[in-house]
């Protein structure tokens, strides 16, 4: 663990290794250890063969930033005084380091293993951007995880935060259009407060330490990375664990199973999703949305809230707990809600003609996410669902029995994840296969009837890699296949 308000200092006259150095957390760590806090004898490491191969590795990883940004930053990475390890010698010198800061994904690199997990072994601790960011941070850090949700969730405590407290409330994570950068956390007060979505892989191998900890779910997901289904839940279940609040389902029954566990813990337990139980707790029924905390209880109207689904409504009970954890004034947490925006790529409406609505939820990369979607949708509208991308070792009954009950058709590109849902439907909705993003567009066009909704809700991992990429987003396919994206 870094040294909450020492964690620069900590690392000085240490041998400091950056593993993935043209990737964007390996950029955002080196810039701001040695190009912002000056420290001395950092080593990056990196795949590329040479300076040209990490420049186009670099612009590849960062294409976040506009090309001027994007640029002025590779040279200011070249002009920093570090040592850098490329190609054949990508792992050199690694057994000497004490501190090696890596991105989230680095096991899934075969080369840094057993390199990474040799250093550990030697003596080395192993940091990412998430243990640095908690470090550095002064004030009052809340963590969101999860299976699904989590990044509606995170969005949604900032936002009501935001608005409902007098401090500042910066947002980091996942998200690439919502980070905060390292040296604004250096330069925060302590009476701000920063909201966090944390990764299983974050959680995979070590804690992530924080005062409020919300875990909106575990469902199987991400099992190749963890080795086992009871290897998941232990990652998920180590944030709540040593926080001093934590955020649990009162619905999902994994979560339940953790409830007297964390609270041996010692952390203070919010639930959310019933009414049920004697501790704080926050709860919809219909539009209104209720609240017990240890000081008084309330409700507030949110029938302004704009994210359609009974799971947006956990997700919103969630954030309105951990937000009056935070400190957040009851009374304005209600207007803050009907002011929450509609979110890219979560049920996203992208177009509507002929009495048909095209909907974009490419965020739902697993079952049980698709499968909330399909059941929002199809509450009152049939569906013609779109599918495909790769199985991560999840159970598909779930997603098959949601459109069972609401597709009129189903239209599937290829994949294993593909394969496991059709499998689970096991004939029970008719089904067209396609190898074109294009060409299913075409087909969902003419197969959609007026009243209908077409519904871009993958249900398996990689689908916007695989068959959007760097062409045309959906929705510009859509609007351009109806005549209204010239």
């Amino acid at each position: 663990m870094i040294p909450r308000g020492e964690a620069i200092e900590a690392l000085r006259g240490k041998a400091v290794h950056v593993v993935g150095a043209s990737g964007a957390e390996g950029t955002a760590m080196l810039l701001f250890l040695v190009g912002r806090c000056g420290l001395d004898g950092v080593v990056a490491h990196d795949f590329s063969a040479d300076d040209r191969a990490f420049a186009r590795s670099f612009r590849r990883a960062n294409a976040g930033w506009d090309r001027r940004a994007r640029e002025d930053m590779l040279k200011r990475m070249r002009r920093l005084p570090v040592t850098f390890e490329l190609g054949d010698r990508y792992v050199a010198d690694l057994e000497r380091a004490d501190v090696v800061f890596a991105g989230q994904n680095w096991f899934n690199y075969p080369a840094n293993v057993p390199a990474i997990p040799d250093a550990v072994a030697n003596g080395a601790a192993l940091y990412g951007v998430v243990d640095l960011a908690m470090a550095l941070f002064p004030g009052l850090r809340v963590g969101v995880t999860g299976s699904n949700g989590k990044s509606t969730t995170s969005a949604l405590t900032t936002h009501l935060l935001a608005a409902a407290t007098d401090t500042a409330v910066l947002q980091g994570g996942n998200d690439r259009n919502r980070q905060v950068a390292l040296e604004r956390l250096l330069d925060a007060s302590a009476d701000e407060r920063l909201v966090w979505e944390v990764s299983n892989r974050h959680l995979r191998d070590r804690p992530v330490h924080v005062d409020i900890a919300v875990l909106t779910n575990i469902t199987r997901n991400h099992i190749e990375d963890h080795g086992s289904w009871e290897a998941y839940i232990a990652a998920k279940a180590r944030l709540p664990r040593g926080a001093r609040t934590a955020v649990l389902s009162a619905l999902d029954p994994v979560s339940r199973d953790l409830h007297a566990d964390v609270r041996a813990s010692g952390a203070t337990v919010w639930t959310f999703g019933s009414p049920e139980g004697d501790g704080p707790r926050v709860w919809c029924d219909g539009d209104l949305l209720h609240y017990a905390t240890p000081t008084g209880a309330g409700f507030m109207n949110v029938s302004g809230f704009v994210l359609p689904g009974a799971h947006n409504r956990l997700n919103l009970c969630a954030a309105v707990a951990a937000a009056l954890a935070a400190g957040a004034d009851p009374a304005l947490l209600g207007p803050a809600v009907a002011t929450f925006p509609a979110l890219e790529g979560r049920l996203e409406q992208v177009a509507e003609r002929d009495g048909v609505r095209w909907v974009y939820d490419i965020q739902a990369t697993t079952a049980p996410a698709a499968e909330a979607g399909i059941e929002a949708v199809g509450v009152d509208r049939p569906v013609v669902l779109i599918v495909g991308g790769e199985d991560k070792g999840m159970q598909y009954a779930g997603m098959a029995g949601a459109a069972v009950r609401h597709a009129a058709r189903i239209l599937a590109l290829p994949g294993s994840g593909t394969d496991a849902f059709l499998a689970a439907l096991d004939g029970r909705v008719e089904v067209d296969t396609f190898e074109s993003l294009d060409d299913l567009i075409v087909a969902a066009r003419d197969l959609a009837h007026p009243g209908s909704t077409v519904l871009l809700s993958p249900g398996c991992a990689f689908f916007h890699r695989e068959y959007i990429g760097g062409g045309p987003t959906f929705a510009k396919r859509v609007r351009r296949l109806l005549g209204e994206d010239t």
